[in-house]
């Protein structure tokens, strides 16, 4: 008794966890920009007031930014986690069933 599923059920699958993907996907990569954005400007900006200029004549633009994406992060940080996860699964799901 032959229990594997027939191709063309392997294909229809494979087809809509790709589209699953591509659905979840319009929500899950601005997540992903937005927090690599915030990140990216944390880092511009708050690196180099560290390394060159003291506590006490810190730019008010630069360490406004870096407050802001910094706040930024933390509001996006349970999204882009998720966002991840569902990234992560829906990658590994088309690998195995391409396999």
């Amino acid at each position: 008794m032959n229990l594997r599923q027939p191709e063309t059920w392997q294909r229809h699958q494979l087809a809509a966890i790709e589209r699953m993907q591509a659905d979840i996907g319009r929500y899950t990569r601005p997540v992903m920009g937005t927090m690599g954005t915030s990140s990216l400007v944390y880092l511009m900006t708050w690196g180099p007031m560290v390394a060159f200029w003291g506590a006490d004549n810190m730019p008010w633009l630069a360490l406004t930014a870096a407050a802001l994406s910094a706040c930024t992060i933390m509001l996006f940080a349970p999204a882009f986690a998720l966002a991840i996860g569902v990234e992560t699964y829906f990658c590994r799901r088309i690998r195995q069933m391409e396999a």
